[in-house]
Order: structure tokens, then sequence, then C-alpha cells
């Protein structure tokens, strides 16, 4: 096998693990967890957060390692740091070592994916890096559709989490070591913005513009303010509903598994969506697709709450990851067309930043949960919530004022709207 070719596939089976054992599929570990441990939904839902917080904080270490110790050596250690998160949770008793394990959890997912492998496929394939980075993400998704059906079945059949987190621990020290076998660098890591600079789109001159943007100037434009609230509310709204579904479809009466298999619906309708919508995006407004994902996603959750029918909540976590597809990718389109590829990267890297708060909703959802006996009250507020972003987006949500200035045209002619990271 052509080593580009170990290299796709080492990245990818990396995501595909990763997203597969903790966001898509923990909320159905700790739903069998919770019940076995006696913890409060309080407690489950900051186990959940500090998984998300700790992805968020650690973003900054791989191209740091990667310039350290090589890309191969930093994925080979987030997937024994995931390890060790899992054989940490396959032995606990206590809530405290257990929120130890999920925040290895996290980082061990940042080593891991995506940031190494955005900058391996773009340094091994640079005439077909869009389309190799695509199919990347696509089959990492993909893992969230997997994931709560293996724990289902590995729960379902022993009735043993812990035997779950166990062979999961086995299982990333596998994927490490085909990492260790498979990856290597193209391009040597000299600098951190080396990294920083492929992941916005600076590996090639043609996807730079005229717009005139710099980091400082965006991060001011009220534009920018708007994407990152909208993009936090949905993150919020993602990662609580990652962490409750299953836990609120049992409370239906059939039990939890038809929740892992909304959530393989849920992850799967995401995936789908992500994909079509980026094409969608190249000849409609990705304003407009924004705005009919958040209202999807609204309608989805006021669905969950009201719906006592196990069918009828399985549908709506259909059209709640078809909305949470069309309005994640819609907007990091928005992102690169209002502020151009040069910065890209760096603006993304922003507004993910500022989705680190939506580590508050599990926390929030299983406190009302606790109160209330129910995850519904906190499902008619996240509804709420993504109503009150689709009036934002429509009201508020225009081209920054200095991109219209400048006539968007850059120096090639081309519309910088139009502009796409060249392959």
């Amino acid at each position: 096998m052509p080593r580009n070719a170990q290299v796709m596939f080492a990245a990818s089976l990396a995501f595909f693990f990763v997203t597969a054992t903790t966001f898509t599929s923990l909320g159905y570990v700790l739903y069998t967890m919770v019940a076995e441990l006696s913890w409060s939904k309080a407690a489950a839902g900051l186990s959940f957060s500090l998984l998300g917080l700790a992805c968020g904080i650690a973003s900054p270490l791989p191209p740091v390692l990667m310039k350290m110790i090589g890309t191969r050596l930093t994925m080979f250690a987030g997937c024994l740091v995931l390890a060790a998160g899992f054989l940490i949770a396959s032995m606990i008793s206590d809530l405290t070592f257990f929120f130890v394990a999920t925040t290895l959890m996290g980082i061990g997912f940042t080593l891991a994916a995506p940031s190494p492998a955005v900058y391996l496929l773009a340094t091994w394939f640079p005439r077909t890096s869009a389309r190799m980075i695509g199919f990347y993400f696509m089959i990492g998704s993909s893992g969230g559709i997997a994931g709560p059906l293996i724990v289902g079945t590995i729960v379902g059949l022993t009735g043993d989490w812990r035997l779950h987190w166990l062979v999961m621990a086995i299982c990333a020290a596998l994927v490490g070591l085909i990492c260790l076998i498979c990856v290597r660098d193209a391009t040597k890591v000299e600098t951190v913005e080396q990294v920083k600079g492929v992941a916005g789109g600076d590996a090639n001159p043609a996807t730079r513009n005229a717009t005139g943007w710099t980091v400082r100037k965006a991060l001011r434009s009220p534009t920018f303010m708007v994407l990152a609230t909208i993009m936090t509310v949905v993150q919020m709204v993602v990662t609580t509903t990652h962490s409750t579904l299953v836990a609120h479809i049992a409370t239906l009466g059939e039990g939890a598994a038809p929740g892992a298999i909304a959530m393989s619906l849920l992850a799967f309708a995401g995936t789908g969506a992500k994909g079509i919508t980026g094409a969608v995006c190249e000849r409609h407004d990705p304003r407009r697709i924004l705005i009919a994902g958040l209202a999807l996603q609204a309608a989805a959750m006021a669905l969950l709450w009201s719906t006592p029918v196990v069918l009828i909540a399985c549908v709506a976590a259909v059209l709640f990851g078809t909305g949470w597809g069309m309005a994640w990718l819609s907007a990091h389109v928005l992102i690169l067309r209002y502020f151009g590829a040069a910065i890209a990267g760096d603006m993304t890297a922003m507004a993910t930043t500022a989705t680190t708060l939506a580590v508050l909703g599990p926390i929030g959802a299983g406190r009302i949960a606790d109160v209330t006996g129910s995850y519904a009250p906190a499902m008619l507020i996240f509804s709420m919530l993504l109503l009150a972003a689709t009036g934002i987006a429509i009201l508020f949500l225009r081209a920054p004022k200095e991109n219209e200035e400048a006539a968007a045209v850059s120096e090639n002619g081309e519309e910088v709207g139009d502009l796409v990271p060249a392959e």
C-alpha cells in the first residue's frame, strides 16, 4: 500500500474511533453507570462537560507536539492518553476518578484528531487535499453512527459497562499502534504556524484573498460575534443532546436500546447533512441554510420535549441531526466567505474556543433532571434558545461592511464569496 494511502487509512481510523468512543456513545454508557453507581444526573452531566472542556483547552497542544516529536508520535500519544482514560473508567467506583477519565478522553481526542490529520492530508495530497479531507471528516463522523450501537451490543449482551471501557482501552492501544506503523510526515513540522497555515488554507497561495481583514479586526466585527454566538448555542445543544438523549428516550418506557438507535440516527443524519450542505452552499446562500438548520433543530427539540412516543422521538433525532449538519457546516462556510481563506483557520479556532461555553449545557440539563425528574424541560429551554439564535441570524447576520466595501473582489477578479480551499 502506498504511504499516502497508509496515512489516510490510519488518520481516518483514528478519527472514526475517537468519535465512536467519546461524545456519541458516552451518553449511553452514562445511563447504565448512573443507575448502578447512584450518581446524580448533574454529576453525570459534569463528566460529559469535562470531556468537551478538555478538548477545547487541549486544542493548542497538537501543533506544539507535532513540532517537538512529529505527527506520528503525537497521534500515538493521543491514543495512549485515550487508552489511559478508558482504563481508569473501567475501574472506577468514585465519581472524581471518572472526571479524571473523561478529561483524559478529551485530551486524547484532540491529540489524535482532527488537527494532526488535516495537516497530514494537506501535505500528502497537495492536489486533492480538499477532497481527501472531506472524505476524512465523513469517515470520522460515521463513528458517531457506529459508536452507540457498539456500546449497546457490549453492554446489552454482558450487562457490564466496565467491560466496555476495558475493550475500548485495548482498541485505543491497537489504533495507536496502527498510527505508529502507518503515519509519516510528508513535510516536517518546523513551526506551530505551519500547522495553522494548512488548516487555514495558506498552503496554497491561490486560497489567499485581498479582503484586507486581519484577525484582530475580524474578531471585533459584529458579524463574527453573531456567528460565534450562534455556533455556541448550537454546540451547547448538540453536546447536551449527546449526553441526555439515551436517558430521555429510556424514560418513555422502552429502555435504553431505542435511545442508542436514536443516537446513531442522529449521527447518520448529521453526517449526510454535512456532506450535502457543502455542495448546496456552492449554489445557494449559506446564511439561508444556516437559518433553516437552526429552525429545524429548534423544531426537533420541541418535538423531543412534547412527545411521549419513542418512534416520534427517533424521528426528532433525525431532524435534529439534519439541522445540526446544515447549521454547523454553513456557519464555517460563512466564516470563510466573510473573512477570506487567509485567516479562516484562525477565525474558526476563535469561534471554536468560544463554543467551549457549551460545556455548561450538560451540567444545567442534569440539574434540571435532578429537580424535575425529566430532561424534557431542558429540551424546551434549548428549543427556545435555538429559536432565539434563528431570530438573531435573520435580524443581525450580514456580510461585514469592510468586506462589502472591498467589493468582494480578489486580485484575479473572482468574487471572494466564491473562494474555497484549493485542492
